[in-house]
């Protein structure tokens, strides 16, 4: 684990699960590997600074806000959670510069694939809340979304969470 070409072929892997909307697991990887070359290789190191860069990309959580649709990325709670800090909206190629700050209600926003959560308020599903995972797709039919979540946890079954039912995991909980 501590040479270069290993943390190099492990920050290549943990891109590709974060494209493949498979955050959790890409963000936990990237956290060793960065730890290992900070320690190994120093902190100016090209392979630590790719690495610490990499780091802060997974870390970074997007949400949709509705009516609209446009994507903004989300910042922290405020209010017990009922209000979710964001900036935005998101434009491509990004400008940073342009983008604002906004409050809003947390059951009005949605997370986009790939953004990692955990549930919160569920009934029928109780044993789910708490537990993070990570959404994977959307399902819009007339009248609502769904989320379709994929839990870390392998033996919980992935679920159609409604976006109300989600917080947007900014760190995620320690490995059990």
């Amino acid at each position: 684990m501590d040479s270069a070409d290993t943390i190099e072929t492990g920050l290549s892997f943990a891109r590709n699960l974060r494209y493949a909307y498979r955050g959790i697991e890409g963000e936990r990887l990237v956290t060793q590997l960065a730890t290992i070359s900070r320690r190994v290789h120093g902190p100016d190191h090209r392979i630590t600074i790719e690495a610490a860069e990499l780091l802060q990309l997974c870390k970074e959580r997007y949400v949709v806000v509705p009516p609209d649709g446009q994507q903004f990325q989300a910042l922290r709670y405020e209010n017990d959670g009922e209000i979710c800090v964001v900036t935005g909206p998101i434009t491509q190629p990004r400008q940073v510069d342009e983008e604002r700050i906004h409050r809003v209600e947390s059951d009005h926003i949605v997370p986009t694939k790939g953004c990692q959560v955990i549930c919160h308020g569920l009934v029928s599903a109780s044993h789910l809340n708490g537990k993070p995972g990570e959404v994977r797709n959307l399902k819009h039919n007339e009248s609502d979304i769904r989320c379709a979540v994929y839990f870390e946890k392998k033996s919980l079954k992935s679920a159609l969470v409604k976006p109300e039912n989600l917080r947007v995991a900014f760190e995620l909980p320690d490995e059990k």
